[in-house]
C-alpha cells in the first residue's frame, strides 16, 4: 500500500511545481501564499473531519504546540525559496531537483549527527551520487 501515496506524492508535487512556475511571474509570492494556505486550511479542516468525525484542533494544537508552527515556518521558506526560484527564471527540472537532492544530503546528514541513524555505505554512495548529480545539473 505505499505506492499509492508515493503517486500521490509525485503526481501532487508535479502538480505543484507546474503551478508555482505559471504562478511566479504574475504576482506577489507572499499574495500566491497566502490564497494557497487559506485554501489548504480549508481542505485539511475538511479531511479532519471526514478522518476523524470530528474537530479536536485546540487539543491537537495542545499536544504539540510548537510542531505546527516549526512546520508553517519550514513550509513558507520552501514556498518563497521555489517561488523567488521560478521567477528569477529557474527551470523547473532542473530547480526541484536541485533543492530535493541538496535537502536528502542535509537530511543524511541531521539524520546522522542529531536523531543517531546510521550512514551506510549504501546512503554514503547515495550523497556521492547527489552531490555528482547536483554539480552536473547546476551547469549552465
Amino acid at each position: 500500500m505505499i505506492y499509492l501515496p508515493i503517486l500521490l506524492t509525485v503526481v501532487s508535487s508535479a502538480a505543484y511545481h507546474f503551478t508555482l512556475k505559471q504562478a511566479s511571474s504574475k504576482s506577489s509570492p507572499f499574495a500566491v501564499l497566502f490564497w494557497s494556505y487559506l485554501i489548504a486550511a480549508v481542505v485539511c479542516l475538511v479531511a479532519v473531519i471526514v478522518t476523524n468525525g470530528q474537530v479536536r484542533i485546540t487539543a491537537d494544537l495542545k499536544e504539540k504546540s510548537y510542531l505546527p508552527a516549526l512546520l508553517a515556518v519550514a513550509l513558507v521558506g520552501i514556498e518563497v525559496g521555489y517561488l523567488m526560484s521560478y521567477k528569477n527564471g529557474g527551470n523547473v527540472g532542473q530547480v526541484s531537483m536541485i533543492a530535493q537532492m541538496l535537502s536528502i544530503i542535509v537530511l543524511l546528514i541531521v539524520g546522522f549527527f542529531l536523531m543517531k541513524e546510521p550512514l551506510t555505505l549504501q546512503k554514503g554512495l547515495g550523497v556521492i551520487t547527489a552531490l555528482f548529480s547536483f554539480l552536473l545539473l547546476s551547469r549552465h
